[in-house]
């Protein structure tokens, strides 16, 4: 999944992203409100924003920065994810390829 989902994003956005899977963002008011972007539409019932917003700002020509994270997994047991199996997986990337493709883009 790390493989394909940020060349992609980057790809759509315009913009070299090298971590597009790690949940923690930050976007200003002024991003969200604009007319152009939109987030609060019922479109949005899973990891649509997610991606839809990364790639949408950079489209528009806002700043984007990207901050190193560190996220630390625990000592036994395997990596804890929401995702799962085929099923989970799939839905990830159709997702990601519908983002891509500008279908979470507000109508003009």
């Amino acid at each position: 999944m790390l493989l394909l989902h940020a060349p992609l994003i980057s790809l759509a956005a315009r913009h070299r992203y090298t971590d597009t899977t790690n949940g923690f963002r930050a976007y200003s008011r002024r991003f969200l409100l604009d007319p152009r972007v939109r987030p609060f539409r019922d479109v949005f019932t899973a990891y649509e924003l997610h991606y839809y917003l990364a790639i949408r700002a950079a489209r528009l020509g806002f700043r984007v920065t990207e901050i190193p994270v560190t996220r630390a997994y625990p000592g036994k047991g395997g990596t804890p994810t929401k995702i799962t199996g085929f099923r989970g997986n799939w839905g990830v990337l159709r997702t990601l390829f519908a983002a891509c493709a500008g279908r979470f883009d507000p109508p003009d």
